[in-house]
């Protein structure tokens, strides 16, 4: 793999060409190595037997974000989705790289597997793997909105009317972008609010914070 190659890979769109995308660090590298397409250190980096060579400085940084990088990164396959699996959750419009890694390690967390992504930061991104420590290679990711199943109840995080009761069976749950929220197409399909209720004049949450809430809430 040539460094033009490692560069292209910084692209959504080469990036879904090719299937494969970057991880950074040590701990990232070391988790996916068994099954990366090639590692590489910076050449200021002690070099590593089982990487498969270094790169300049100069090449380094034009690979990586990272102003203080470790000097290591890896090209690994981008995992292929699966059949969707319940309860889901759809990030719809969410742009923040922040926002959306917190999400998905909260859906790890609390063992929301299928994910579905419209039009948010990508998934894939150096910035979105560092920021949910890689958790997305142990979800389930889908991107576009065709996939959402029919028949699954859906609800919408907004403000609102709050749901009294906790769903069950086939359900899924909406967050959405977070300046307008959630998109026009979203709210035309079939669903219900669920909100948070606040003992302030507090408007709303980071969608990051009110995701945590919910699926914390409704793990239980």
């Amino acid at each position: 793999m040539t460094v033009k190659d490692l560069i292209k890979l910084t692209q959504k769109k080469h990036r879904r060409e090719a299937g494969l995308c970057i991880v950074e660090g040590d701990k990232l590298v070391t988790e996916h190595k068994d099954k990366a397409v090639a590692t590489f250190t910076r050449a200021s980096t002690p070099h590593i037997a089982s990487c498969d060579g270094q790169l300049s400085q100069k090449d380094f940084a034009a690979v990586t974000d990272l102003e203080n990088s470790r000097g290591i990164l890896a090209v690994v396959p981008i995992p292929k989705p699966s059949q969707v699996t319940f309860p889901y959750v759809v990030l719809d419009g969410i742009q923040d790289p922040g926002n959306v890694g917190t999400i998905l390690r909260t859906c790890r967390a609390f063992g929301y597997k299928t994910i579905f992504c419209i039009n948010c930061a990508d998934v894939w991104s150096q910035k979105v793997i560092r920021s949910a420590m890689g958790m997305q290679f142990g979800l389930n990711i889908i991107e576009g909105f065709d996939g959402i199943p029919q028949g699954s109840e859906l609800y919408i995080a907004d403000m609102g009317k709050q749901v009294q009761n906790r769903p069950s069976g086939k359900f899924g749950i909406v967050f959405g972008n977070e300046g307008n929220g959630v998109s026009a197409e979203m709210r035309k399909l079939p669903h219900k609010i669920v909100s948070i209720p606040m003992k302030s004049d507090v408007e709303s949450l980071n969608v990051a914070v009110a995701c945590g809430i919910i699926l914390h809430e409704w793990s239980q």
